[in-house]
């Protein structure tokens, strides 16, 4: 009898073991790849996720790393990123917030031939708790990345994302978020709300979008249902408004296309997975105000100041977050002219310069986004945020010193300086027989 009673207990200490082990704490994440040379196949592959530490209080019970990579092209899968020896370890455990950290690892691996794959990741289980889906403690977390292999196309790298993928907001107040993408070889981003997964093709039970009817949000100004919604181009992500505080998920596709011989592309993709962090606080939201979007000659000096409010008086820190600060001994900076180069907080109303010399090698088709971030500092309570992105397009910049002399037998000769950009490949010279009235915006090249 008494080996029976110390059976039951033996076995009743492996059950809770076992539980504890297999719960664990995944809230975001994306993967993202890039290309070491467009002599190869080969890439470097980043596993990104965001979790609960594995501290007291915080609901951490084991190391992230421990799930299935698949690069997907049939070669063998990585069973735990945290125990391959061929798997790097970027950063573990980096501090973000109260109760959430960052994790990264990265592997390299080198393609066969050219074609397309899709790399996925997969482990168990997301954090306890989240409202828009059922049972999420026992819901596997899955993302996964596209590539596209085509020599017609050239090399790529998949677009990567500056800002972290956990925010936080107030019930009854507009909730605002960007990913801060970005496309280091100049691609067009595309983005798309998607459901989150929990393995390939199989999407988390019984998901709802934020602004469902049960969560009984109403927009701010309490005289609508709630709106969810995200900018295609920019990735503004707004939720007017949260009816209920709690944990929320949410997952949003970026995709990547390039402009060849006039056509476009699609050449590859990022999934991300959000959390979104809603608390019952009495907060208004800052505000920013931005230029409208520019279109500018390369060589021009970017000079715009941006400023923001806080209705609280609280104050406010202003943040910017773009590719052209990635460049090579970039000329762009942000500061703010009251407390140094560092965003900090400042009394509101707050500014920060933004200023980007344009040079020739910055010249390209498709804008370049700057995303501008504000955030409060309540006494108490929740900081809430608001972003607003801003395009800026560089074109190549028109003969300076024009003259043209009409000859007797109805030549013209035409001169100008000395070209300012020695990257350009050619000069586009037009002519018309007749007068015409040609009215030429500042973003027009070529003729109409």
């Amino acid at each position: 009898m008494h080996k029976k009673g110390y059976s039951f207990i033996f076995l009743l200490v492996l059950i809770l073991w076992a539980s504890v082990a297999e719960a664990t704490h995944i809230r975001a994440g994306e993967i993202t790849v890039e290309r070491q040379n467009c002599q190869s196949l080969t890439y470097t592959i980043y596993v990104t996720a965001y979790l609960d530490p594995n501290v007291p209080g915080c609901g951490g019970a084991v190391v992230f790393g421990g799930g299935t990579l698949d690069f997907g092209d049939g070669s063998a899968p990585v069973e735990g990123l945290n125990g391959d020896p061929n798997v790097d370890t970027v950063f573990v455990n980096q501090p973000l917030g109260d109760c959430i950290v960052a994790t990264r690892y990265k592997i390299e691996h080198t393609y066969s031939s050219n074609g397309t794959y899709i790399v996925r990741y997969n482990e168990a289980n997301r954090n306890d708790g989240i409202l828009n889906m059922d049972n999420s403690v026992n819901t596997r977390f899955y993302i996964e990345t596209y590539i596209r292999i085509d020599p017609f196309l050239g090399c790529n790298n998949s677009p990567a994302m500056l800002i972290p993928p956990i925010d936080y907001g107030c019930k009854d107040v507009a909730f605002f978020h960007n990913p801060g993408a970005y496309d280091v070889d100049g691609d067009s981003l595309a983005f798309e709300f998607v459901t989150p997964r929990k393995a390939v093709g199989t999407d988390v039970d019984n998901y709802r979008q934020l602004n469902d009817p049960s969560f009984d949000g109403l927009t701010e100004d309490q005289n609508a249902p709630a709106t969810l919604s995200i900018d295609p181009v920019t990735g503004d992500i707004v939720w007017n408004s949260p009816g209920r505080a709690g944990e929320y998920n949410v997952a949003f596709v970026v995709r990547e296309y390039r402009k060849v011989a006039g056509e476009f592309f699609f050449i590859g993709s990022v999934v991300r997975d959000m959390q979104i962090v809603i608390e019952d606080c009495d907060n208004n939201r800052p505000e920013l105000e931005i230029p409208d979007d520019l279109c500018v000659e390369a060589g021009t000096n970017i000079q715009e100041l941006i400023r923001a409010i806080d209705r609280d008086g609280d104050d406010v820190k202003i943040e910017a977050f773009s590719a052209i600060f990635y460049f090579p001994d970039s000329p762009a900076t942000f500061q703010s002219p009251v407390v140094g180069q560092d965003p900090q907080f400042q009394p509101q109303p707050g500014e920060a310069l933004f200023e980007w010399q344009t040079t020739c090698d910055h010249i390209r088709d498709q804008p370049y986004l700057v995303t501008f971030k504000v955030t409060d500092d309540p006494p108490q309570g929740v900081s809430l945020v608001e972003f607003k992105t801003m395009n800026i397009i560089v074109v190549a910049p028109s003969p300076k010193n024009l003259t043209s002399t009409v000859n007797s037998d109805r030549s013209i000769d035409i001169t100008w300086d000395d070209y300012s950009c020695t990257n350009a490949e050619s000069l586009q010279v037009w002519r018309r027989v007749d007068s015409f009235n040609l009215a030429i915006d500042d973003c027009e090249v070529g003729m109409p």
